[in-house]
């Protein structure tokens, strides 16, 4: 089984939180594993674009792409929109105090999609089965410091927390971590965009907008005939994000026998578990 769950927001309910390139990055994504990795046949891809995107359906979504993951099953959660921080309120970030969240379009600052829940829904995904998640948002609260390309065509993919409450550390100089990390603990890949001390482009890019991260992640894929590792796609991603004078880095996390796998081919995954017995 292949089954994908695409989110891209560009309109949020405050046009001043508006991005570019979000729904593209969904159709390039969606092209990407249809036309070259197999995934189609009826309802195997769900899309969730503006509106549409609330939180619930984000959860439902979710929750449909991982219910009866079986080994040898390919999973594909990508989110392109905006991404941000908030106070901790389940006392396991000893860290920084901090959740990451993703924003979607009915954002509730006091009730966020914090990695927490993601985690929560892909617990469950056994071993030989492959969960590729890909994040195309901001996950940093070190600095707002934004990509190398400063003019209108570029902005970042960030939230700012409205509201400094008693307790928040300053942005300034505090230790944080990426959205998501947690579900490497399951069956599951991470591609994020940027490093905690960066923000995510929404750029123009190639004639449109575009998220900078998904962009250059499609074009890696198609340069690499659309079978590299994991490993390597980072690495070709971050070298032509580079190339293309954006300084975000992109960054993978994982468990180690996923990450030497070649991209969305879950039966590589099978075939080593089934050698070390956990299949």
């Amino acid at each position: 089984m292949k089954k994908a769950l695409l989110v891209g927001i560009n309109r949020y309910p405050d046009p001043g939180n508006g991005l570019m390139g979000c729904v593209n990055d969904v159709r390039l994504m969606a092209e990407t594993l249809e036309g070259q990795y197999g995934f189609t046949g009826n309802g195997n891809l769900r899309i969730l674009l503006d509106a549409r995107a609330t939180t619930k359906a984000i959860l439902d979504g979710l929750a449909w792409l991982t219910e009866g993951a079986a080994p040898g099953d390919s999973l594909v959660f990508h989110y392109s929109g905006h991404g941000s921080q908030v106070p901790d309120k389940h006392g396991d970030e000893t860290t920084d105090g901090l959740d990451e969240i993703l924003c979607p379009y009915d954002l509730d600052w006091d009730r966020p999609l914090a990695d927490d829940d993601l985690a929560a829904v892909c617990a469950h995904i056994p071993r030989g089965a492959l969960l590729t998640v890909i994040l195309d948002c901001c996950h940093s609260g070190t600095g707002l410091r934004e990509p190398v390309r400063r003019d209108a065509a570029s902005r970042s993919r960030f939230l700012p927390y409205p509201h400094r409450r008693p307790g928040i550390p300053a942005r300034r100089n505090r230790p944080t971590r990426r959205f998501g990390v947690s579900i490497t603990k399951t069956n599951a890949v991470l591609l994020a965009a940027c490093r905690d001390d960066q923000t995510s482009a929404d750029a123009w890019i190639d004639g449109r907008y575009h998220g900078a991260h998904t962009f250059y992640l499609c074009r890696s894929l198609r340069d690499a005939n659309w079978i590299p590792t994991y490993r390597d796609l980072v690495s070709a991603t971050g070298a032509a994000l580079s190339r293309a004078d954006f300084d975000q880095v992109p960054q993978l996390e994982g468990p180690s026998r996923l990450l030497s796998a070649p991209v969305f081919q879950p039966h590589a995954v099978v075939d080593t578990a089934r050698k070390s017995g956990e299949v």
